[in-house]
């Protein structure tokens, strides 16, 4: 470590580095290790710190990655990458950010060293809604032509190259013991339908199994058997998925294995850089026009729903002769939706008594659908009472049910009573409108805006709410809200009041589309979310009458 001026501070030694198991909470064991240290006291800003580090790989199915600058407010002064490949070994590589070429040298025995320089980089900072961080920062991936691991070989020259080893890997290991055989053609003995045969058999694999993960070595990309499986009832993701592809066999239904680089946040797969880039496998099922993809670890999603955890990206479909890059389903804005019913009773002092419905689909549900089946009572209601924006209320009840579909779908009832939500003051009775589903404003610019600006998955939806407000006895509105209408590239905002006697009947909706937008669009997101939010904080003033 150096300090500013670039004075030696201190060097770490080997007692002062600490190793740890990098085990997740979603693997019942992995054998990956990570190595970390920390200064006993941090020096003044800015300071330099400069490491070496060298690895040792015997799995040669992965060539390491590049990323000298990995996080955003940190400069790089200096960095290299050297690459020692061995005669005979051809290295492939895509380089993202990266100012200066490789630099490749041949030396007499015909080995190749390959050379990436990377100096005075200064730190980035990402903007809102920004693309990608690898889209953004330098970077290097490597990986091989040829390889061996664990005794098995392999090439990569493509797509189909990848298929075919992954095939290999785990063929044979389908087989499913006789009876299990028996049962699952006497569970769909009576399903016409592909759909309807694999539906059977995903819930039987659903009521019958539970996922445990061990990854270690060449078994994170090489299955259990189905066989063991049958037996124990339990497995990772490949061991699920390759024991649902042995079960709809049984029962006459074909279906593929489908590599996928998996996770809410993770960014899709390269296509253009054929490697193994994936950490998850599910299960693609061919039905003439449409495809069904399973996720085979989940307990509760209903067959052919993959969420955002694998949805809109490319997948690898496992083929004996090679296969190929497809794309699993995008959910539209009408696939996930929140739909809100509201009935409020106001009394003068401007305390509400609030029943409220609300549907919850698609991506939209995800959350209530995984808390409906992890969590009990009371931890649900813990969750919920975080998740209720309004300032002052009470939950009296509230209950969770399920509705069966494609898209799955969950219902959302609650009882709420809400403490002063109008603001009483002398004859007037000021009522804010939007109880549950306001938008804030977006992060305003404070300087031009340099990359592109995204809108993922998140923002693909529609909501609707429907108040229905019961005033007390008297009270007339002293004005009228028209209509408002808020169009944009982003998306569309309505809103209008009705007026029923003594109820004002409130009906907003919101409809927003996911994309890519240039860096000049993201002033008019700002105009859009400001003219949004400032809708949703609109209040009516009634008047009571004599």
């Amino acid at each position: 470590m150096y300090d500013a001026s670039g004075k030696l501070i201190r060097k770490l030694k080997k007692a002062d580095i600490e190793d740890y198991s990098t085990y997740s909470d979603y693997n019942l064991f992995d054998d990956n290790r990570l190595k970390a240290a920390s200064f006993p006291k941090q020096p003044t800003y800015p300071y330099t710190v400069e490491f070496i580090v060298v690895t040792i790989e015997r799995n040669l199915m992965f060539y390491p990655t590049w990323i000298p600058q990995d996080k955003e407010h940190l400069s790089v002064e200096q960095a290299t990458f050297t690459l020692n490949m061995p005669p005979g070994l051809a290295l492939r590589y895509k380089e993202v950010n990266i100012p200066t070429p490789v630099v490749e040298e041949m030396a007499a025995n015909g080995s190749k060293t390959y050379v990436w320089k990377l100096a005075n980089r200064p730190a980035v900072e990402f903007e809102p809604l920004s693309p990608p961080a690898r889209e953004q920062l330098p970077i290097v991936y490597t990986a091989p032509t040829d390889f061996e691991v664990q005794e098995y070989k392999g090439k990569i020259t493509n797509w189909s190259d990848v298929s075919r080893f992954y095939y290999s890997l785990n063929d044979g290991r389908d087989r499913i013991p006789e009876d299990l055989r028996r049962q699952v053609i006497e569970l769909t003995k009576n399903e016409a339908s592909t759909v309807g045969k694999v539906r059977k058999v995903y819930h039987f694999l659903q009521e019958q199994t539970r996922y445990v993960s061990v990854q270690l070595g060449i078994g994170g990309w090489q299955t259990i058997e189905a066989e063991k499986v049958a037996v124990s009832n339990y497995g990772d993701y490949k061991a699920l998925t390759n024991y649902t592809m042995a079960m709809l066999k049984a029962a006459g239904v074909v279906a593929y294995p489908a590599l996928v680089r998996a996770g809410e946040k993770e960014p899709d797969t390269m296509s253009d850089f054929p490697s193994f880039q994936f950490n998850h496998v599910i299960l693609c099922v061919p039905d003439k026009r449409d495809t069904l993809f399973l996720e085979c670890t989940s307990s509760h999603d209903p067959a052919g729903y993959v969420s955002d955890f694998t949805g809109n990206r490319h997948v690898l479909l496992i083929l004996p002769e090679g296969g190929r890059l497809i794309k699993t389903p995008a959910y539209q804005p009408a696939d996930n939706l929140q739909q809100r019913r509201i009935a409020i009773k106001i009394n003068e002092q401007g305390d509400a008594a609030a029943q409220v419905i609300t549907r919850y689909t698609g991506l939209q549900q995800d959350d209530y659908g995984s808390i409906l089946h992890r969590l009990n009572h009371d931890d649900q209601r813990s969750w919920l009472i975080k998740r209720i924006t309004i300032p002052a209320f009470e939950l009296n009840t509230f209950a969770y049910s399920e509705q069966v579909g494609d898209v799955p779908a969950v219902i959302e009832t609650l009882e709420l009573t809400i403490r002063r939500w109008a603001n009483a003051s002398g004859t007037r009775l000021f009522l804010p409108l939007n109880l549950m589903s306001s938008l804030s404003s977006a992060t305003p610019l404070t300087q031009s805006r340099k990359s592109p600006m995204e809108l993922g998955s998140a923002y693909d939806f529609i909501d609707s709410d429907t108040i229905t407000y019961q005033l007390p006895k008297g009270y007339l509105p002293e004005y009228r809200i028209d209509p408002l209408k808020i169009d944009s590239k982003f998306g569309t905002y309505t809103a209008q009041l009705v007026m029923e006697g003594d109820r004002v009947v409130y009906i907003r909706r919101v409809i927003m589309h996911r994309g890519r937008f240039p860096a000049t669009a993201y002033a008019e997101w700002v105009d859009f979310r400001k003219k949004v939010a400032k809708a949703d904080r609109a209040q009516l003033v009634f008047v009571k009458s004599n």
